[in-house]
């Protein structure tokens, strides 16, 4: 039990991007960029399927995808210290948007650049896979929430689970859950947005 505290405590305090710039100085820059994206812009979306790997540094976003009709879904949101993008591992199949909820800053690495270092460095490779795990764990836990019959129940996991706060870029707070749409609670939760809007109104 202690050992496995320890290795939670040493992954939450790593930090991939001082160890690469500890690493490579002002050559970083060669593999590493940062950028700006103004609420709801997105960072990426479909038919663009990009060689990088991002990084939220200050702010949100939501991951989604489309229906049949062509209508955007989400099924995710991120803040600051998480990772998302194309790892390019699903053959051509990516069709993944992401879209900023507040103006946010994010880190830009080159995909070929990224997968070197997790292959080359043992600590990297350690903190990634466990990173990669409890995001796996996470997606389980809100499948297993949005089977629960209870639409009340569904949103009192939501609130619990993206009642955070986000920094914008320009250093103002948010909730996450406040700038959730009804719509995006239905999706989250395998809901309509009617039958969101008349459970928040009970």
């Amino acid at each position: 039990m202690e050992i496995a505290q320890t290795k939670l405590k040493k992954n939450q305090l790593f930090s991939f991007y001082k160890i690469l710039e500890k690493r490579y100085g002002d050559d970083l820059k060669l593999y590493v960029s940062e950028m700006v994206f103004e609420k709801k812009s997105y960072v990426y979306q479909p038919p663009i399927i990009d060689k990088y790997l991002y990084e939220v540094v200050r702010g949100a976003v939501k991951l989604g995808a489309y229906t049949e009709n062509g209508e955007e879904y989400i099924y995710d949101v991120l803040s600051a210290g998480e990772f998302f993008g194309n790892l390019d591992y699903l053959g051509g199949q990516f069709v993944e948007f992401s879209k900023a909820m507040i103006d946010v800053e994010i880190r830009i690495y080159d995909l070929d650049f990224f997968k070197r270092e997790i292959k080359n460095d043992p600590d990297i490779a350690e903190w990634f896979f466990g990173y990669l795990t409890k995001r796996w764990c996470m997606a389980e836990t809100k499948l297993f929430k949005v089977n629960e019959k209870s639409i009340e129940a569904k949103l009192s996991f939501l609130k619990k689970l993206y009642s955070q706060d986000a920094i914008d870029n320009h250093g103002v707070s948010f909730n996450v859950y406040e700038l959730l749409t009804q719509k995006d609670k239905g999706d989250l939760v395998g809901a309509t947005r009617q039958t969101i809007a008349s459970t928040l109104k009970k």
